[in-house]
């Protein structure tokens, strides 16, 4: 994965990964989406899924895929309410509906990585037939919080979905964080968290219709 800074907003966006089958063999492909700028709409993830459907269609029925956005706090002062956290949005989409909810989604690998702290989660049927034909109809959108120090290295986002496939390799991060948060001063992630209400200020700014959905079901 590669990033790209955004702007103020510092909102990441990126498809991350798909599994295929193709001639007998299952392969795990990953695309990039890079930083983008703007709140991140319903419309925009749909169009996402329906691009992506499209592109591999000819491999259908392609059994699960997954993308993330990833976003920053605005600056400093909310790097620090945020109690050193970026928030993480992920979308799947399953022909199995016993793999939803994910089971974890963590950083590292295997049973000693670090689980992310789910916040919330919504599940709903894909509207797309193109998404159906492709995809499935079984879909999931989750939000994590995922700590994000200025200049910690590469790390790894797996996913175990709850049946049939773990280690899924959601994401390739790079460590970089854009410059606004560059130079703040480190937070204590592991035993502090945000409060709800910068929280969900977040959350509300960045993905303004998803928001409603993922705060009704905290």
């Amino acid at each position: 994965m590669i990033e790209r800074l955004p702007r103020s907003s510092l909102l990441a966006m990126s498809l991350a990964s798909i599994v295929s089958v193709s001639t007998a063999q299952v392969t795990h492909r990953e695309h990039n989406l890079g930083w983008a700028n703007g709140a991140v709409t319903n419309t925009a993830l749909d169009g996402r899924l329906s691009q992506a459907a499209m592109q591999y269609r000819s491999y259908a029925p392609v059994p699960r895929i997954a993308f993330y956005d990833i976003a920053f706090p605005k600056d400093c002062a909310e790097f620090t309410s945020m109690s050193g956290h970026a928030v993480l949005v992920v979308t799947a989409v399953v022909q199995d509906s016993t793999e939803l909810p994910p089971a974890r989604i963590y950083l590292g690998s295997g049973p000693a990585g670090t689980d992310l702290l789910r916040i919330a989660s919504v599940q709903s049927r894909v509207a797309s037939a193109d998404v159906r034909a492709t995809f499935g109809q079984f879909r999931v959108d989750a939000l994590y919080l995922l700590p994000s120090r200025p200049n910690v290295g590469a790390r790894d986002v797996l996913m175990d979905f709850a049946a049939h496939r773990q280690g899924f390799r959601l994401a390739q991060l790079s460590g970089q964080v854009p410059k606004p948060l560059a130079a703040c001063p480190e937070a204590d992630t592991r035993s502090q968290h945000p409060s709800d209400s910068v929280l969900w200020a977040l959350v509300r700014r960045e993905y303004p219709d998803l928001s409603r959905a993922l705060e009704s079901a905290h």
